[in-house]
């Protein structure tokens, strides 16, 4: 699993390519990218501090209250 602060260090690689390059539509694109593993590393962070959720169960007729089948 990527972390954020890989993601993170993705966005930094993208913003150093931009500074260096010289083409108007290569460093358009490269922030673009920049922005978007940056949104990724916040996204991560933002289920890094879910809780745990617990797994889920399969819920047999007597807890639904559907008829038993036989």
């Amino acid at each position: 699993m990527t972390t954020a602060a890989e993601y993170r260090q993705y966005a930094a690689e993208c913003l150093e390519a931009m500074r260096a390059a010289t083409i108007p539509e290569v460093r358009a694109t490269l922030f673009t990218a920049a922005q978007r593993w940056t949104a990724l590393a916040d996204e991560r962070e933002r289920e890094d501090d879910l809780p745990a959720r617990a797994p889920r169960r399969h819920r047999d007729a007597r807890e639904t209250g559907a008829p038993a089948r036989n």
